[in-house]
């Protein structure tokens, strides 16, 4: 190149980059929008899934925001969701928190089990009276979990719709599918140059409100660690915890409940002891069938027999005689 000419390359170069500037639209083609017919919706849409899983194969994490908006308040109901999939280990965690209202956890292990959050004020009054308040989350075991039927990959978003829409196409190889479902949810979902989904945004009208959901999509290894042994419970001893909260109340509508029911079986007649103890057994056994314990014990004693239950954890002992006493049956807290 001449010095001659050498200055008007770089003047040249200079209008461009200053088009780029003042008028960047001017430099690329413009978004094309062509409208799809039910079937090459379908069709693209099954196209879009099948990225998805497959970028989704090694794990996706997902982040959401939900809000909802009752018709006539200007009020907004808000929350938002992280879910992230670490499939190499066939673990997920789930974070949802509800603004205001606060936050709840769950982890699937596959093939093993659930972890909660501890969330319920009476969870926490089981665990402060077990002495475990280091325990953040309760485990169910579930061999039977599946990540693909309990949380499925973000191309399951895509489904099997078959209604008519648009696709936009971006210069950058991106694209929007927008349509209109037939239950008039209208779907925005936003794919990367792969037709992997990047995006969904859906919103829902309704005679009460419009719920709006933003969904995005990262693909890639993820990582997800559980809760410690330290952290967690079996779901059924915190039940039994739970159950153990109410002991007193408990153990005085089973000895109240037997003396009831042993009354009206006699008829008006005197009380038979046999037959309060057998009536006093069988409510008992449908008390402690209803809080899913074991919890409330019987024993015979001279006209009668021992309501009670004692708290494994405390200690505490509650204790009601039901007696026959002639027509009566008596019931004292001992």
């Amino acid at each position: 190149m001449s010095v001659l000419t050498r200055p008007a390359v770089l003047l040249a170069s200079a209008a461009v980059a200053a088009s780029l500037l003042v008028a960047p639209g001017a430099a690329y083609a413009a978004d094309t929008t062509t409208e799809l017919t039910a079937a090459e919706m379908k069709a693209a849409l099954e196209e879009v899934a099948a990225a998805s899983d497959s970028a989704a194969a090694v794990g996706w994490k997902g982040a959401t925001d939900y809000s909802f908006s009752e018709s006539g308040s200007a009020a907004v109901v808000a929350a938002t969701e992280t879910i992230t999939a670490d499939r190499a280990h066939g673990l997920l965690s789930d974070v949802f928190t509800f603004n205001g209202y606060g936050t709840m956890t769950v982890f699937m292990d596959e093939g093993s089990g659930v972890y909660q959050s501890i969330t319920d004020p009476q969870w926490n009054a089981a665990l402060k009276m077990m002495g475990r308040t280091s325990v953040k989350y309760t485990f169910v075991a579930d061999k039977t979990i599946d990540l693909d039927e309990s949380a499925p990959d973000p191309g399951y978003l895509a489904g099997d719709y078959s209604v008519p829409g648009t696709r936009t196409a971006h210069d950058d190889g991106s694209a929007d599918y927008a349509f209109t479902d037939e239950d008039g949810a209208v779907f925005a979902l936003h794919v990367n140059v792969d037709s992997v989904l990047t995006g969904t945004d859906v919103t829902v009208t309704e005679d009460g409100g419009t719920l709006a959901v933003s969904m995005e999509n990262s693909y890639g290894p993820q990582s997800v660690t559980l809760p410690t042994a330290g952290q967690t419970i079996d779901h059924r001893t915190l039940a039994a915890g739970v159950a153990y909260l109410d002991m007193p109340a408990t153990v005085q509508l089973a000895a109240k409940t037997g003396a009831a029911d042993t009354r009206k079986a006699a008829k008006g007649r005197k009380v038979k002891v046999s037959t309060l103890r057998k009536v006093v057994r069988k409510d008992v056994s449908t008390v402690n069938g209803k809080t899913g314990v074991n919890m409330v014990k019987v024993k015979n004693v001279t006209g009668g027999v021992n309501v009670y239950a004692v708290n494994p954890w405390t200690k505490k002992t509650v204790k009601y005689s039901v007696k026959a006493s002639g027509k009566k049956v008596v019931v004292k807290k001992r």
